[in-house]
């Protein structure tokens, strides 16, 4: 399937699908992009600010310490990417709708976000933060976790199943309805200071 990423024919000089350019690059700030796929593309450091993304997938991509302010967000999917530093919040709430898959999320923080039903499905999530997020019904099915942050955390209903590695408590986080499994849902005891003995 082509990759509509540039806005000049594949034959300009100004790169190929799946590849950045030499010079500039393959998103421009305060841009609209429309059922696009960015693929294998290098996004370090690169300025999405006050850029519009409705219907896209970013597959396979680097897109580490990305200036996302007043981004927006809708129907975006993040498949297999890693995303370093990113600070979600200062993305444009409106309408914003992600999902996550296979993805390595690094120092991510979506501190105040209301990001009910979203999708973390079998992702690495490390050094971020969850704090006064409203995630209810969100899926994190088969994460592992590592230092992340749930505080002030709304998780009713959300998916635990197979995930490892999350540090929650059920003294400062809605749990209710959430779904764990064991060995790891004894780690929702850690705060209770108690014993348990096979």
């Amino acid at each position: 399937m082509q990759n509509e990423l540039f806005s000049e024919p594949e034959d300009s000089g100004e790169g190929v699908p799946g590849e950045l350019p030499e010079e500039g690059p393959a998103v421009i700030p305060g841009e609209a992009y429309y059922n696009r796929e960015f693929l294998n593309i290098d996004f370090s450091n690169a300025d999405f600010g006050g850029c519009e993304f409705e219907s896209c997938r970013f597959t396979g991509c680097n897109l580490s310490n990305v200036n996302i302010s007043d981004a927006k967000f809708c129907d975006v999917k993040f498949i297999d990417s890693k995303l370093m530093g990113i600070p979600f919040f200062n993305s444009n709430p409106f309408a914003f709708e992600v999902s996550f898959s296979g993805c390595r999320l690094v120092s991510c923080n979506f501190t105040g976000m209301k990001i009910r039903d979203t999708e973390f499905l079998r992702c690495e999530i490390s050094e971020s933060y969850f704090q006064d997020t409203v995630l209810s019904g969100s899926d994190f099915s088969g994460s592992s976790f590592r230092e992340t942050l749930f505080h002030n955390t709304n998780l009713e209903r959300c998916s635990f199943v197979k995930a490892s590695g999350y540090a929650i408590s059920p003294l400062n986080n809605n749990i209710k309805k959430a779904v764990f499994d064991a060995p790891e849902v004894l780690n929702l005891l850690n705060d209770f200071g108690i014993k348990i003995i096979d």
